[in-house]
């Protein structure tokens, strides 16, 4: 799901190429950003067993060093996280049932001297 996901990003936000690190970014990245974090994965059973369906939640940090690059960067994954949903993404074509945006927050980080724009979400597919 991961490279689907990066896949449809550089795609969709070319300023992001190259800019995408799982966890977190190496030391003194300047151009917005983003980290990424899967925080929960819920596989789903019926009465037969397992299925081969997921839910995966993640927290994408958009980080940068002025406030409204943040923000532009934010609402351009926001908007692409939206139309996700009934869609297939990524170069193995993952069919997305659907997609929750769980919360979206902000902070200013202030030992690394950027803004975070944060993104939790659920894609289920």
């Amino acid at each position: 799901m991961e490279q689907a996901l990066r896949h449809e990003l550089t795609k969709a936000i070319p300023e992001l190429n190259n800019s995408i690190y799982p966890t977190n970014a190496p030391e003194g990245s300047q151009r917005p950003y983003l980290v990424y974090a899967r925080i929960n994965t819920k596989t789903l059973k019926t009465l037969e067993g397992v299925t081969d369906k997921e839910n995966i939640s993640y927290m994408f940090s958009i980080m940068a060093t002025k406030y409204s690059d943040m923000v532009r960067v934010r609402k351009q994954v926001t908007d692409l996280l939206k139309d996700m949903a009934q869609r297939t993404i990524g170069i193995k074509n993952i069919f997305i049932e659907d997609i929750d945006i769980n919360n979206i927050d902000e902070s200013y980080e202030f030992n690394l001297g950027v803004n975070r724009g944060i993104i939790d979400f659920t894609i289920y597919y």
